[in-house]
């Protein structure tokens, strides 16, 4: 499954992702709602009863790299994106390059199952060295997909579903 996508040096892809998952977490602890972004950010409300419930702002998703999908993450995609209830999201975690034959990424994780529900792949075989995952946005909130790779390297991506 080749696709052409946008890709930095790795030392620049890292900076950027932990960059953005700074502005992302510290966006989330002081209520700020300011991330760098390259498109239109769209304000969204957690899924909380709570009268303080925080305001998260949130990105349009990546091209889509299957049919039926709103959108595709990559271990190069870091941030807050936007989903519907009833819309997918595909993620396709690849081993870092350099990387001993065989290794891959820990199964991608939900943080709120109820808000984002991994489903299953069917019939589809991910590529040598690639960790798929499929996500429908079930109710609206908020999740984090996380995984991490056995040299310690991780991921994280935040879905705000309205």
């Amino acid at each position: 499954m080749a696709t052409a996508r946008r890709t930095l040096p790795p030392s620049s892809r890292d900076f950027a992702a932990g960059l953005s998952a700074v502005l992302v977490a510290t966006a989330l602890l002081t209520g700020c709602s300011s991330a760098a972004a390259t498109s239109a950010p769209i304000s969204a409300r957690s899924a909380s009863s709570s009268p303080t419930a925080v305001a998260v702002r949130c990105h349009r998703l990546p091209p889509a790299t299957l049919p039926r999908s709103a959108g595709s993450l990559t271990q190069a995609d870091a941030g807050a994106f936007c989903l519907r209830v009833g819309q997918r999201v595909d993620v396709f975690l690849a081993a870092p390059k350099g990387a001993a034959q065989g290794t891959r990424w820990r199964a991608i994780g939900s943080s709120s199952p109820q808000v984002l529900a991994p489903v299953g792949t069917g019939v589809m075989t991910a590529p040598l060295g690639v960790t798929p995952g499929l996500f429908v946005a079930r109710s609206p909130g908020v999740s984090t997909l996380t995984s991490t790779c056995p040299d310690g390297t991780s991921w994280r991506a935040t879905l705000v579903v309205s």
